[in-house]
């Protein structure tokens, strides 16, 4: 009878410890932002009908890990990213064809895409986490169809 309480036990604990390690799993994703690839934002962007954000980026850029350390570690910005848009980083020096493309001339700039990869507007230089969020809103809630960011943000910020 014991042995089959410790079997039952174990089986049970054993059972548990893949749900703990998916809740562990999840914990993590909401750490930082799931960055990916150009061609895998896209097609993120395509089958889930999210905005696409491209942070360009060069390992020689203090603006750029500025960005890293205070705007994309900050649990808001981490969160809405992960709820709304989906994330790429490029390399400009590991992909040039994407930062011509783009008409990329300086990093950091940030670029934004509808879902289906049209370019809606882009952004250079660094953004502090409360400005970035006012911008991943409008840019998640389409405000853009209807106003410019400016007057959006007036009206926003006095809600």
């Amino acid at each position: 009878m014991r042995a089959i309480f410790t079997f039952t036990v174990w089986a049970v604990l054993l059972a548990a410890v893949p749900l703990a390690m998916a809740d562990d799993q999840k914990g993590d994703d909401l750490k930082s932002i799931s960055w990916g690839g150009y061609n895998e934002g896209l097609a993120m962007g395509r089958e889930f009908n999210r905005p696409v954000f491209i942070h360009f980026t060069a390992r020689w850029c203090k603006w750029c890990v500025k960005m890293q350390n205070e705007t994309y570690s900050d649990p808001r910005v981490i969160s809405y990213m992960a709820d709304h848009f989906a994330a790429v980083k490029i390399d400009t020096e590991q992909n040039p064809t994407l930062a011509r493309k783009y008409n990329v001339e300086s990093v950091p700039t940030l670029w934004f895409l509808d879902s289906s990869g049209k370019g809606l507007t882009s952004i250079n230089g660094f953004v502090g986490p409360d400005k970035f969020l006012l911008v991943l809103e409008y840019i998640a809630t389409e405000a853009y169809e209807e106003l410019d960011y400016q007057t959006w943000a007036r009206r926003h910020s006095s809600d």
